[in-house]
C-alpha cells in the first residue's frame, strides 16, 4: 500500500511539475530577527542568511521555498554564562505579487538547537560544562514586502511554538529562465 501511496504522490508533483510554464528564481538574502513576547526576554536579536526558491504557478502567483539559519544570543551572557539558540526554517509558501508589493504566507518545520555553556567553574572544577537541546516545531509566517528590481525587502511574523519574532529580509533573486 505505501508503495501505491508513494508513486501517486511521485506522479502527482512531477506532473504539476513539469506541466506547470511559470519562471523559476532563486534568491539569498540575509536576515534581522526581533524576539517577541517570552522569546524576547531572554534572547537578543537575531541574524542570519537564507535561501529561496520561486516556482511561478502564474504571472502574479509563486510557490516558495525557504531554506536559511538564524542565531539568537541569550541576553544574560556574562563572563560566566554564555548561550544562544540556532533556527534553521525549512519552510513553503505562496507570495502573490501585487505589483511590487506582495503578501506570503508561509508553513513548515523549523529546527531549533540552544545551547548553554558555563565558563567560570567557582573552583569547583565545573568550567566548560553545557548543555545542548535540539527539537523541532512547527512554523507559520505571514509576511510582505516590496521587489525593486532583483532586489527584494520582506519584512513577517514567524511563529514557532512559544518563539516568536518579527524577521527582516534583504534578498537578492537570481532568474533561471521561463
Amino acid at each position: 500500500m505505501k508503495r501505491v501511496y508513494y508513486t501517486i504522490v511521485l506522479l502527482l508533483v512531477g506532473n504539476i511539475a513539469f506541466a506547470q510554464k511559470g519562471f523559476h528564481t532563486v534568491g539569498a538574502g540575509v536576515e534581522l530577527g526581533l524576539p517577541i513576547g517570552d522569546f524576547g526576554q531572554g534572547f537578543g536579536i537575531g541574524f542570519g542568511a537564507t535561501g529561496k526558491a520561486f516556482y511561478g504557478i502564474t504571472d502574479i502567483g509563486d510557490i516558495t521555498g525557504t531554506l536559511g539559519y538564524l542565531r539568537f544570543g541569550m541576553k544574560e551572557s556574562s563572563d560566566l554564562m554564555k548561550g544562544s539558540m540556532g533556527m534553521v526554517p525549512i519552510v513553503f509558501g505562496y507570495r502573490h505579487d501585487f505589483g511590487g508589493l506582495y503578501g506570503e504566507p508561509q508553513v513548515g518545520l523549523t529546527v531549533v538547537k540552544s545551547k548553554v555553556t558555563i565558563k567560570d567553574d567557582f573552583g569547583i572544577g565545573l568550567s566548560g560544562i553545557g548543555g545542548s537541546a535540539s527539537t523541532t516545531k512547527a512554523s507559520f509566517g505571514l509576511g510582505g514586502g516590496y521587489v525593486f528590481g532583483n532586489w527584494d525587502l520582506g519584512a513577517r511574523f514567524q511563529i514557532i511554538d512559544s518563539m516568536n519574532f518579527l524577521g527582516v529580509r534583504l534578498g537578492y533573486n537570481f532568474s533561471l529562465g521561463r
